[in-house]
């Protein structure tokens, strides 16, 4: 009777052990949000404002409204929109364009950059420049021309969860899809090896030549910082990279109502905020396996002193 009730104890502790230490060794799941096209992922607003009703919102509305329209006829367009005069402390002239992933028809084009154009207002309020990127497509103007100008500032860089070391297989196929698209030629450009998915993007107002220094930058900078997880992306000011593993899109969709600032210091609080987390698990862990291990022995010594007691009385 003791050895059984002994056995089927121990086997309850080994259990819980193993259940905890499962708990507490896991890591939170970088999964994909919604695959939809229109999917909002970041917007920079610049901090100088326009007054309502002058003559940069009338051109404004204009300009996103002809760029709506513009999507018919293809994946990228820019556009000036030019105002009579205005009033002198404020310019008139608005520089925008859209442009669609290389992936998208004409359809998905048109749906993605209406609902970017429509998030202008609430997300950046009366702002001057916008840069607005979605799942497919992006919005981007300013009261200054800005075609034409290499830029590689970073806008946002997100990577997945770690693979490991162990799953060199995986690491691998991520790497030749990196080389891939660093090899590539064109401003779209899109690789694959199994269930690694890769795609890069400079926009159409770049010369060939500054395409492939803003791509071989942001490629660098993603293979470099996320090579080793399961996706990722890197958004730079006139392109982007990025790369899928076992299907997932290797995005995270940031509050719609979120400016840019709030979206580039998530990463940290995300980072902060999964440590803590976890060093709270551990601990609540221990401190369980502990209480476990004292009620055992003490069930233990029970046993054992009632085993003793029988013997005497024998």
């Amino acid at each position: 009777m003791l050895k059984t009730t002994t056995t089927a104890t121990l086997l309850c502790f080994v259990l819980t052990t193993v259940v905890l230490m499962d708990q507490t060794s896991s890591t939170a799941t970088y999964s994909s949000t919604s695959s939809s096209t229109d999917t909002f992922i970041f917007a920079k607003c610049s901090p100088e404002k326009f007054s309502p009703g002058s003559a940069y919102e009338t051109n404004l509305n204009s300009l996103l409204s002809s760029l709506v329209s513009s999507t018919v006829a293809s994946r990228y367009n820019n556009l000036t929109v030019p105002s009579g005069t205005g009033a002198k402390s404020e310019p008139a002239v608005v520089y925008g364009l859209f442009q669609c992933s290389v992936d998208l028809d004409a359809t998905s084009c048109s749906s993605c950059v209406s609902r970017a154009t429509a998030l202008v207002g609430n997300t950046c309020p009366n702002s001057y420049s916008v840069f607005l990127e979605m799942q497919s497509c992006l919005v981007r103007f300013d009261k200054s021309s800005f075609f034409g100008v290499q830029d590689k500032t970073e806008m946002l860089k997100k990577c997945g969860q770690p693979m490991g070391f162990n799953d060199q297989d995986a690491l691998t196929r991520v790497s030749d899809v990196m080389g891939s698209l660093s090899s590539g030629s064109g401003s779209d450009r899109s690789g694959g090896n199994g269930d690694v998915r890769g795609m890069a993007q400079c926009m159409g107002d770049l010369s060939p030549a500054q395409c492939q220094d803003c791509l071989t930058d942001a490629i660098g900078r993603l293979s470099s910082d996320c090579g080793m997880s399961q996706g990722g992306y890197v958004y730079l000011s006139k392109c982007y990279a990025r790369f899928s593993y076992g299907g997932s899109h290797a995005r995270q969709t940031p509050n719609s109502n979120s400016n840019s600032n709030s979206n580039f210091g998530g990463d940290k609080d995300d980072k902060n905020n999964d440590g803590i987390g976890k060093t709270l698990a551990i601990i609540i862990g221990i401190i369980t396996l502990v209480i476990l291990l004292v009620v055992f022995l003490a069930f233990l010594g029970k046993q054992l002193r009632k085993l003793q007691d029988e013997k005497c009385c024998k």
